[in-house]
């Protein structure tokens, strides 16, 4: 009964047929360990998805509610303290692998010619990612997401000529809930077209050669 569903579901879906063809490509045999933090800075964002699917149905993007609805949600929704914690410190290994992406493709030059656009988009992706660890740092709206608001505007306007045009727009428009937006809609949005064109670049150039 059980064959006779899956020879129904492969003839349609083709998903053994699909995963035979992923295991026959050729691996480089200079790949190592560090080759693989692009793949697993995806895996970490696909996890950070699922999380974060997971706490929109109990967030609730006011000032005065935020902090005390992720509460609710960590000490009395089954599971809920294990999601935001997997969230959480996910952004944060995330980082750290991207930055070790980034480092490991900078050291085999992986950036020349023809991989100019891989690099590009790769260093939009990792800002991108930065932005969604500021705008969940702030969404608790407790006294680090305070904070964390404070620091980073002050900070943008430091830089020199556009700064301080730039400090006071952030700040006269900042509300919870757009930052809510911002970081569940505009910032998966961006980020989906960059993986999508990061990933054909590095298809239609395939991995960098050692040194």
């Amino acid at each position: 009964m059980l064959a006779r569903i899956s020879d129904w579901f492969e003839e349609r879906a083709g998903l053994k047929g699909w995963l035979k063809r992923k295991k026959e490509l050729p691996i480089p045999s200079h790949m190592n360990f560090f080759y693989c933090f692009g793949g697993i800075s995806f895996t970490i964002i696909m996890l950070q998805l699922v999380t974060g699917l997971f706490m929109t149905f109990f967030y609730i993007p006011r000032p005065e509610e935020a902090l005390n609805s992720i509460l609710r949600f960590s000490n009395e929704v089954t599971l809920g303290w294990l999601m935001r914690n997997m969230h959480r410190w996910g952004s944060t290994l995330l980082v750290t692998t991207l930055i070790t992406h980034i480092i490991t493709v900078f050291y085999h030059k992986a950036y020349q010619r023809p991989r100019e656009l891989n690099w590009v988009s790769g260093l939009i992706l990792f800002f991108a990612v930065f932005l969604f660890s500021i705008t969940g740092t702030i969404l608790p709206w407790d006294w680090r997401g305070y904070w964390v608001l404070v620091i980073w505007t002050d900070y943008v306007g430091t830089w020199p000529v556009i700064g301080e045009f730039l400090k006071d727009p952030i700040l006269g428009s900042f509300s919870v809930s757009r930052s809510f937006v911002t970081h569940i809609l505009l910032l998966p949005i961006i980020t989906a077209i960059l993986l999508v064109f990061h990933f054909k670049m590095v298809k239609r150039h395939g991995i960098s050669g050692p040194l």
